[in-house]
């Protein structure tokens, strides 16, 4: 018989993998280690290094970039319509954690009722958004929004509640409102897919327990069921905190940051100063206080989200 032990330095026998006995071992792990380095390098540091270097040149997209300090962040900073749009940007993350995480959360309690029926088809109706495309998803909902003939105005004339129509998405004072509700909407479901499963992580003998000391309906949520998630729950907020920071396709595909820059995001400010205006240095400077932005909420949110407050 053929010893193929050659082919993989831990499969001697007897050997543990968490000791590293030889130097054809400790090269093996270095690379196997090294592989994906390099993979994380290529395609998240360098670039993210690039954006850096260019948001401190002055930049056309073609020619050798002239360098020239901090004046990009600088003029950003100066500009009244940068902090309009990130108030915009934060409002939705905001307005969208809150939705989606939330009403989440809400649907994972209601998942855990044991007389609920028909759980899988409930969960694939709320996932099925998940999938479709965000500039399907803005298309439809415009269409919903339509001051003339959309459904929405259409149902609350039909249903006699015709002083509630409005221009959904020509109102600067409701349109942030109004784009909130489709993003809050296509993403429910993943966030109730990822609770849903650290509730299918807790031994089933805790909610016994809990039922037979009288712990039931929402003190059962409550106080068993969320502690038991928190860090699943945390997840959540950080991811759709961050991810809602960079939202582009539904805006575009609503209102393309009107009525004026009402609407706007930071990524689609991004957007305009690099391939309308052609300033690919002041297009990375922004993109770069996205990713500034972006960290500052998750840092703060992890700092303030700490397991031991659930417990407390």
């Amino acid at each position: 018989m053929q010893n193929h032990a050659w082919m993989c330095p831990f499969s001697e026998v007897g050997m543990n993998t968490r000791e590293i006995r030889t130097k054809k071992q400790k090269i093996f792990v270095y690379i196997l280690v090294l592989i994906p380095f390099i993979a994380f390098v290529s395609v998240m540091i360098g670039p993210l290094a690039n954006s850096v270097y260019y948001s401190l040149t002055k930049w056309k997209g073609v020619g050798s970039p002239k360098f020239i300090g901090f004046a990009n962040y600088i003029k950003l900073f100066k500009t009244a319509d940068f902090w309009l749009v990130v108030g915009n940007t934060l409002y939705l993350t905001l307005v969208c954690t809150l939705g989606q995480v939330g009403i989440a959360l809400v649907i994972c309690f209601l998942m855990t009722i044991r007389r609920l029926r028909f759980k899988t088809f409930h969960r694939a109706v709320i996932f099925f958004p998940v999938v479709m495309a965000p500039v399907v998803v803005g298309y439809v909902w415009r269409f919903i929004y339509n001051g003339d003939n959309g459904l929405l105005n259409a149902f609350l004339r039909a249903t006699g509640q015709s002083r509630l129509m409005k221009n959904w998405l020509g109102d600067p004072s409701i349109v942030l409102r109004s784009v909130s509700v489709p993003v809050i909407w296509q993403y429910i479901g993943l966030y109730m897919v990822i609770m849903l499963s650290a509730v299918a992580a807790i031994p089933e003998e805790i909610f016994e327990s809990a039922e037979l000391d009288g712990c039931t309906g929402f003190k059962k949520s409550i106080y068993i069921t969320l502690p038991m998630i928190w860090d699943s729950f945390k997840i959540c907020i950080i991811l759709c905190a961050s991810g809602t920071m960079k939202i582009y396709d539904h805006l575009v595909a609503l209102t393309n940051g009107g009525p004026g820059r009402s609407s706007e995001s930071m990524a689609m400010y991004c957007y305009e100063y690099t391939f309308r205006y052609g300033n690919f240095g002041m297009g990375a400077a922004i993109a770069v206080a996205i990713l500034v932005f972006a960290f500052a909420i998750a840092g703060t949110l992890q700092f303030v989200m700490t397991r031991r407050k659930i417990y407390e």
